[in-house]
């Protein structure tokens, strides 16, 4: 194995609670107006619903707020939320580390405006020699054609690369279609009461990840086993 291929969301960063502490933040105008012990479960609702700037008018209507502080809210938020992202703790350093020993490629699914965002935020170029899009690219995870598309670009052969993601479907199947290995990041999944989380589900017809590990950050370790 001489090649990682990464997923972003909810792989290098926790979306969930990026969502969780950008709304809170960027809300604030609003959510100190409320009484102490609702702001928990609106922000919970917030990240539920995985709330973006298209469904922030609506969900704030939810709750009485009006113009112009829905305007007020939604135009904060769009100002902050890619220049909150921020990487996983430790993440930096094991991206450092993996990429003096491994070629390394991320694939992402989603719009290249918002993608792309994340990506220079993120400062991915650095350590990333192939970064593709699915709206770029033209087919999104799990179709392989993505995977042995990298693979390629990287002069690798699709039986010594592995696949990095938290999603089953779209990162598991896809990388075994394409005859690759795959790490599943077992992330557990916002629950409906604030500040829990759930026990991540596989799927029962997906034949076995290579290796299933609770953190990226573990990764470096069954690597090496």
């Amino acid at each position: 194995m001489n090649t990682l291929l990464f997923d972003l969301d909810d792989t290098l960063y926790d979306l969930d609670m990026h969502r969780f502490r950008h709304i809170d933040s960027a809300w604030q105008e609003w959510l100190i107006t409320l009484p102490p012990m609702m702001i928990p479960y609106v922000l919970q609702a917030a990240v539920t619903q995985r709330i973006f700037f298209k469904d922030m008018p609506g969900f704030l209507g939810q709750y009485g707020v009006k113009e112009p502080l829905v305007s007020q809210l939604c135009a904060q938020s769009r100002a902050t939320w890619f220049s909150d992202l921020r990487l996983d703790e430790g993440v930096a350093p094991l991206l450092d580390t993996l990429a003096t020993r491994y070629k390394l490629g991320l694939i992402t699914n989603g719009p290249s405006e918002i993608q792309r965002a994340k990506i220079v935020q993120f400062d991915l170029a650095r350590w990333f020699t192939v970064i593709v899009v699915s709206e770029e690219f033209g087919v999104a995870k799990p179709d392989p054609a993505i995977f042995l598309h990298v693979a390629n670009a990287l002069a690798s052969d699709p039986a010594d690369c592995v696949m990095i993601g938290d999603n089953p479907d779209a990162d598991i199947r896809g990388a075994q279609a394409a005859g690759m290995r795959s790490v599943w990041i077992q992330r557990p999944a916002l629950a409906k009461q604030p500040f829990t989380r759930d026990v991540a589900r596989y799927p029962a017809d997906l034949p076995a990840p290579w290796r299933t590990i609770p953190h990226v950050c573990d990764l470096l370790r069954v690597m090496e086993d």
